[in-house]
């Protein structure tokens, strides 16, 4: 079934329906941990600065949370949404007497989520407050994407093209391909598990997978982007064992003023991570931070001015004829770890190119046909895979 993308009610409508405020609020709030009532109340704080739920949210309203659950991890290994935030957010929802729901699609997966939601935390915020966990991944509808750069058309479950209202609530973490991971691109959550390893396929560069994450908001417009940026994480995300406190939660009714803000907060241009450039130039956000009204905190005062970006980041200063001959001497390779790989294949299920195969029970990739998007780094349950950088890489860097 394919449905066209001109209504005026859920997630999707027309482009010409876009209307963005050139002065767009991003709100930042201090909050210094986990504790669930310190995070509600910086939450409050965020939603009021912006304000507010009553001008998103209506009574009876149903409303889609989607976190940030790259795979089954820990909330303490900073790769998800912690479930504090995910909690606090429901909770303020449910006090507007909207009925809220939590749901995903982790990547390199279509099969039960329940260890997913377990792991994460997310099972037991459902247990606390009563709302649902969907798997974004059944009743699949055909969208048409009538502005689309990279897709004409795409799938969506059914469950997130009907709801009223769409929050997205990503982790503050360095991505090695986009180099952020913000409130946009968290929006890949919404394509079914599988159908992620396609975006890769057809997109294994930055800037064409930055037009393709953006044809997805082109079609299914977030009303609300909260991001857990408590604990971010920096280096080689976005499984990264590097974790940084940067004690802030940042809302915005602009997904892409709210990446912009995130990106001013790490050390990265915004025109540097290729989503937010792409939905910029497109007028599907703000993308410049002289348009944005901070609210709250300011900004020079949560600046993290020695973040670590991830290795790849160096390739944006080298022009595009010389990073053509020398790219994959100086990009980093993910390589299996024979001490951890246990052979499971999820890479192998992975991998978007066929590059991964198991040998002796160990993850082999075949680097001819790799086009680096690290999906077997960012989804091996195991973290048996390291990244490995070339000596000129070394040298570059």
């Amino acid at each position: 079934m394919t449905v066209k993308n001109n209504r005026s009610t859920g997630l999707f409508t027309s482009l010409g329906n876009y209307k963005i405020n050139m002065k767009t609020k991003v709100s930042l709030v201090r909050c210094s941990n986990y504790d669930p009532g310190q995070v509600k109340g910086a939450l409050e704080k965020a939603l009021s600065l912006i304000d507010g739920l009553p001008g998103i949210i209506k009574r009876g309203s149903r409303v889609l949370i989607k976190p940030n659950m790259l795979s089954a991890r820990r909330p303490e290994e900073g790769v998800t949404t912690h479930p504090a935030v995910v909690q606090g957010i429901v909770e303020l929802v449910q006090e507007m007497g909207a009925e809220a729901i939590i749901g995903d699609s982790p990547g390199g997966t279509n099969r039960d989520l329940s260890c997913f939601w377990e792991t994460c935390g997310y099972k037991e915020v459902s247990e606390t407050t009563g709302a649902p966990l969907v798997s974004l991944e059944r009743e699949l509808l055909e969208v048409e994407v009538p502005d689309g750069v990279i897709y004409k058309t795409l799938h969506f479950s059914r469950t997130a093209l009907e709801v009223d209202v769409l929050i997205t609530v990503p982790k503050l973490k360095t991505h090695n391909l986009t180099l952020l991971t913000g409130a946009v691109k968290n929006l890949l959550g919404l394509i079914p598990g599988l159908g992620k390893i396609g975006f890769h396929r057809r997109c294994p560069g930055p800037d064409d997978l930055g037009e393709a994450v953006v044809d997805i908001l082109s079609v299914v417009k977030p009303r609300l982007a909260v991001m857990d940026a408590i604990v971010g994480m920096e280096g080689n995300g976005p499984v990264s064992d590097k974790l940084r406190d940067v004690g802030v939660i940042l809302a915005s009714t602009d997904a892409v003023a709210l990446d912009t803000v995130a990106q001013a907060i790490i050390g990265l241009d915004p025109f540097d991570v290729p989503t937010t450039r792409a939905a910029g130039k497109r007028g599907l956000g703000i993308a410049d931070l002289r348009k944005i009204e901070l609210k709250g905190e300011s900004l020079k005062n949560v600046v993290v001015k020695d973040f670590i970006l991830p290795s790849n980041a160096v390739l944006r200063s080298i022009p595009k004829p010389i990073l053509n001959l020398l790219a994959r001497k100086i990009m980093i390779r993910p390589r299996a770890r024979a001490d951890k790989c246990t052979g499971c294949r999820c890479c192998v299920k992975s991998c978007p190119v066929d590059a991964v195969s198991i040998k002796k029970n160990l993850a082999c990739i075949d680097y001819k046909k790799c086009i680096l998007c690290l999906c077997c780094y960012e989804l091996c349950p195991e973290k048996a895979m390291d990244l490995k950088k070339s000596l000129l890489g070394r040298l570059w860097s």
